[in-house]
């Protein structure tokens, strides 16, 4: 975002995660085609630095 000269939104995400107000998640549609399968939802620790687990 910084590269895009996106200043603002780099300063909102900067101030999210200081004042523990931004959620990180990863959101995966189930493995089946053609039909609804369900889904699944992790959270992620942005501060840990790590990626989430499958």
């Amino acid at each position: 975002m910084a590269k895009r000269g996106e200043t603002e939104s780099v300063q909102a995400v900067k101030d999210a995660m200081r004042e523990g107000k931004l959620e990180y998640i990863v959101v995966k549609g189930g493995k089946t085609e053609g039909a609804y399968n369900g889904y699944q939802y992790r959270r992620f620790d942005i501060t840990k630095r790590t990626l989430p687990s499958p």
